[in-house]
Parts: structure tokens; sequence; C-alpha cells
């Protein structure tokens, strides 16, 4: 995974990903709210290591 706009995209794809659960309903646990944060950050750390990635 050279290329930066696929790391981009899977950054995306990850990001996009934590939306979903976070619309999952849960039965009101605040461990899963951590988890979509942790998911988020993830994707969007990827996202910027794509966009600044240099071939």
């Amino acid at each position: 995974m050279k290329d930066p706009i696929r790391i981009m995209l899977l950054g995306i794809a990850i990001l996009i990903v934590s939306i979903f659960i976070q619309l999952i309903p849960t039965g009101g646990t605040d461990s899963h709210w951590n988890l979509v944060q942790v998911v988020f950050a993830i994707g969007f750390i990827t996202t910027l290591v794509g966009f600044f990635y240099k071939k």
C-alpha cells in the first residue's frame, strides 16, 4: 500500500464504518462510545498519513 490515494481511501472507509457503528443503538454502555472514538481516531490519522505521504 504505497499509493497515497489508497491510504486515504482506507482512512475514509474506516471513518465511514465508525459513523455506522455510532448509529447502532446499544444498551447504554459507554464502552461502545469509547470504541467508536478510537476507530474514528484511527481513520482520521490514516487519512492524514495518506494525505501527507510522499512517494
